[in-house]
């Protein structure tokens, strides 16, 4: 292209000595141009290229992280189903004013407890310091910041905020002025903490333990739904980033 500007005014500048000097000053401007562009071009093209690696960089790390987290997700939601079951065996043994058996001795040991949850957000992180409009896909990147930033902020400062301050302020003491806690001598059990009640009697009576013990149960109910809504959301996040890796 550039022989063909110059060859172009050689011919003009021979045949016409009048525009000699401004044919010569047009074509250099031409030719200043057509570098200048075909410069912008090339280094658009190069730019674009790295904006696409360092996205492909982040979403494969994104995933990676999602994986991470059903795993961590699940766990909880084992965990919290677990301690469900023995909040739902204590209710059925008091609604039902069964007699005392060995086996409410594990229930009691932990029907208080809480579980937390710590996402890793590393990924997230490391895309909101490099910018999340590197995510080129508009609706990819309203739904990483939509879990990131919303369901897993829902899971940490309000599910577990509600349940710990349950324990905390409720569930625990109310527990340590009625319950004596003791350890299994068992030892594929050696860890495992169990309570007996200082008076079963008075407790399948208590309705202030009933009220507790029911609570706890709803807001398990909830956070279990919860855990199960946002492993759903991560899974079809983790489609959605492998779709757009695949381009």
């Amino acid at each position: 292209m550039f022989r063909f500007f110059h060859s172009l005014r050689q011919r003009l500048i021979t045949t016409n000595k009048f525009g000699k000097y401004l044919l010569y000053a047009i074509g250099e401007i031409v030719l200043i141009v057509v570098g200048i562009l075909i410069a912008l071009y090339l280094d658009n093209i190069n730019a674009e290229k790295q904006a696409r690696e360092i996205e492909t960089e982040l979403l494969s790390e994104l995933k990676s992280n999602l994986v991470n987290n059903i795993k961590i997700l699940e766990r909880t939601l084992e965990s919290e189903s677990q301690y469900l079951s023995y909040n739902q065996m204590i209710l059925d043994y008091l609604d039902h004013q069964k007699p005392y058996t060995k086996e409410l001795e594990k229930a009691f040991g932990v029907y208080f407890w809480t579980v937390t949850t710590n996402p890793v957000t590393g990924g997230y992180e490391y895309l909101k310091s490099k910018g999340v409009d590197l995510i080129s896909n508009d609706s990819l990147r309203n739904r990483i910041s939509y879990v990131f930033e919303n369901e897993f902020s829902i899971l940490k400062n309000e599910n577990e905020v509600w349940s710990n301050n349950l324990q905390q302020n409720i569930s625990y003491p109310y527990h340590v002025r009625r319950f004596r806690r003791y350890f299994a001598t068992d030892s594929n059990d050696v860890e495992l903490e169990l309570a007996k009640p200082f008076n079963y009697a008075s407790l399948l009576e208590d309705e202030e333990f009933k009220s507790i013990n029911t609570e706890i149960i709803s807001n398990r109910k909830w956070n279990i739904n919860s855990l199960e809504k946002l492993i759903g959301e991560i899974e079809r996040l983790i489609i959605q980033i492998d779709a757009e890796l695949k381009k």
